[in-house]
């Protein structure tokens, strides 16, 4: 049975109520001869989302795999789940406030992985819009390197994406792997996944990347928004966890990759950022935050100068 699944389609839902109808739509309208499920995790929503999944999975109860939450596990740990439930070939991904464009997207991207085994997955531009389906041609993921084949050294090096995420399909790795194997979703970060599932990709094969728009991207910023820009951007130590989210992955690259590189080229801005920051504002938890940074930094002894160099910088 479990070979049966060409697709594992996984639907990662929260608060999306106004959304998850379009979502699902453009899953649905598919033209495809593949045989594919829809896992659908939503993590705990109060809004009216679990009952418009509910309805969805009444009327199509052979291919729709719902997992509604009572608890909030956070993004990643909802991933992991459902990575972990997946029986397809192939897996691919649609974030519940996006949505597909092409009807053809996932016959397309399927063909093109059976005929090129050299590549782990595959993925393709996206269309930016708002949160009223209005499109903003001016926009681009600003996390997306347009690259036609993307590597794990561009990942290592820029700290890039080749896509944003519900453009691609990428091989299931992990159908053949035990789930400690892949633990490190979640234990790298509670609600950003992306460049993880990203780095286990590339460590065996590069990404192709289609120079056409198969999806779209929903962009929205606001107060006591539930989206990751909103939680982002309501973050008063977001250098912090933008600098520490590379420093976990990095440690757990080197020990199970056996990687040597420093991930993120980011990771300075951030850092700098921070002790600006907490010589404006001191505070016991920024100071411990800035050890903290150090420590896990790979490089001690040159984030230490930073803070010594700013030291240096006010006294002048």
């Amino acid at each position: 049975m479990n070979d049966n699944i060409d697709i594992s389609i996984i639907v990662l839902t929260y608060f999306h109520e106004d959304y998850i109808n379009k979502a699902l739509d453009s899953i649905l309208m598919q033209k495809t001869k593949c045989k594919y499920e829809i896992l659908i995790g939503d993590d705990a929503s109060k809004d009216k989302t679990p009952e418009i999944i509910r309805k969805y999975e009444k009327k199509f109860p052979n291919v729709i795999i719902p997992i509604i939450r009572q608890i909030n596990v956070g993004g990643c740990k909802n991933t992991f789940e459902l990575l972990s439930k997946s029986r397809g070939k192939y897996i691919a991904i649609l974030e519940g406030d996006d949505y597909w464009l092409s009807e053809n997207k996932l016959q397309k991207q399927f063909d093109f992985l059976e005929k090129n085994k050299q590549y782990i997955g595959c993925c393709s531009k996206c269309l930016v819009i708002d949160e009223n389906n209005i499109p903003d041609y001016t926009r681009y993921p600003h996390f997306a390197y347009n690259k036609k084949i993307f590597t794990l050294d561009d990942l290592i090096e820029r700290w890039d994406l080749p896509a944003q995420a519900s453009t691609m399909m990428y091989r299931n790795i992990f159908k053949n792997m035990n789930p400690e194997q892949y633990s490190i979703i979640y234990n790298a970060h509670e609600i950003v996944g992306d460049k993880t599932v990203m780095l286990l990709l590339l460590s065996r094969a590069p990404m192709y990347c289609f120079n056409e728009i198969l999806s779209c991207y929903r962009f929205v910023i606001k107060k006591n928004g539930h989206n990751w820009f909103s939680i982002h951007h309501s973050n008063q130590y977001w250098q912090y966890d933008g600098f520490m989210y590379p420093c976990r992955l990095e440690k757990w690259a080197r020990k199970n990759l056996k990687l040597k590189k420093h991930m993120g080229n980011r990771k300075d801005y951030h850092f700098i950022t921070f002790i600006q920051d907490f010589f404006k504002k001191p505070s016991a938890i920024r100071f411990k935050y800035i050890c903290e940074m150090i420590l896990n930094s790979h490089q001690p002894v040159k984030y230490t100068w930073f803070v010594l160099k700013a030291l240096i910088e006010m006294e002048e």
